[in-house]
């Protein structure tokens, strides 16, 4: 017959064990739970500071399966949105080619390296004949057209080029490597291209007609980015006179 003292002892003893068996199942527990969170917290830090490149790790854990999946959604968008204002703010929202903060972009970063070599490059200057005729005689619709139809043009001849507008009616590409190699081939088909194309409007056939000017960088004269967009600036408009007087 067990004694008072006895049966004491072993209930203390069981309690012991089952307090044990607790703690370890709550450790497991927590472990499972708590390692995910933080990696999930780790991201979130990541994600505030403009950090999208996180990967998310799941967990088997339900609760904590969905948090991760949201987290994931919501990095997805982030990067979306990224992408997106990234094209708002180096692209031309009419033709999709590469606005004048992108152009500006692209002078300061040659004139930064300008000295650390010879960059053979050069600067084709191109503008959109009788724009400013076509909006007050059809209206801006038809003038949009006239725009997005010499983008195409432009940006299928130079196509291994970068290409930007610059202004209402004004593009520029700079050509390098194999472009600036083969420019005058290149030239030929930009004005085949002009002659067979136009817009129509109020049963009306308008040309794409475009003045286009080039100069190539000279690296024992030129400084600057400037000193080539001017000279190829003024065989533009030269070439832009020329048509004029052509046409009359």
């Amino acid at each position: 017959r067990q004694t008072r003292h006895e049966i004491a002892y072993k209930i203390l003893i069981s309690v012991i064990v089952l307090m044990l068996a607790f703690s370890v199942i709550v450790f497991l527990i927590v472990k499972k739970i708590v390692k995910p969170l933080r990696k999930l917290t780790d991201a979130s830090i990541k994600l505030a500071n403009g950090d999208y490149n996180v990967e998310i790790e799941y967990s088997n854990t339900l609760e904590i399966q969905l948090l991760s999946k949201a987290f994931e959604n919501m990095t997805l968008n982030l990067r979306e949105h990224e992408k997106l204002q990234h094209f708002l703010a180096y692209r031309d929202s009419l033709t999709g080619l590469r606005n004048t903060t992108s152009y500006k972009k692209w002078a300061a970063d040659f004139d930064q390296k300008a000295h650390e070599g010879n960059h053979a490059f050069g600067i084709v200057m191109l503008d959109l004949n009788y724009l400013k005729e076509t909006n007050d005689t059809y209206g801006h619709d038809v003038g949009n057209k006239l725009i997005v139809g010499a983008a195409q043009i432009i940006s299928d001849t130079f196509k291994r080029s970068p290409v930007f507008r610059i202004g209402g009616d004004e593009f520029l590409a700079i050509l390098q490597n194999r472009d600036l190699e083969e420019r005058e081939e290149l030239f030929a088909k930009f004005r085949t291209a002009c002659t067979n194309s136009f817009v129509e409007a109020e049963n009306e056939k308008i040309p794409i007609s475009i003045a286009i000017g080039f100069s190539m960088f000279d690296p024992d004269t030129d400084t600057q980015f400037a000193d080539v967009f001017n000279r190829a600036d003024d065989q533009m408009y030269q070439n832009k006179k020329h048509m004029k007087m052509a046409k009359l």
